[in-house]
């Protein structure tokens, strides 16, 4: 997939490149179990925001984790119908330069998605 998304690019696996997307896929799973006490939409979210989180900062490529991470975090939300945020490379720029933490994401996620709902009337 990525390679179609980025025909120029070299796409190469670091040493142990695999095993990081396998581990970041795990802390994915993680975030969802153990935030079983919070609406589904909620458990989605932190899950994205541990795989984006994981990528960016364990780097399974020799270039292209950001993109990794962005496209990734990009094609979660959409298969789980969750609303995508417009400035997903800054935001992993912000985890990358360690401005950003797991949580921040998941809280700027929140805020995406809360942002996204229909206000109820108020009726007069």
């Amino acid at each position: 997939m990525l390679r179609d998304l980025y025909p120029m690019d070299p796409i190469e696996w670091k040493g142990g490149g695999r095993e990081q997307v396998k581990q970041a896929i795990a802390a994915a799973r993680w975030a969802f179990q153990f935030s079983e006490d919070q609406p589904c939409y909620a458990r989605k979210l932190a899950a994205a925001a541990a795989l984006f989180y994981e990528l960016v900062m364990l780097h399974p490529l020799t270039d292209g984790n950001k993109r990794l991470a962005s496209i990734t975090l990009w094609a979660f939300l959409r298969v789980n119908r969750l609303p995508r945020p417009r400035k997903i490379a800054e935001a992993a720029l912000k985890v990358a330069s360690r401005e950003w933490s797991q949580e921040d994401i998941y809280k700027w996620l929140l805020r995406v998605y809360k942002a996204s709902r229909p206000r109820s009337g108020r009726g007069g």
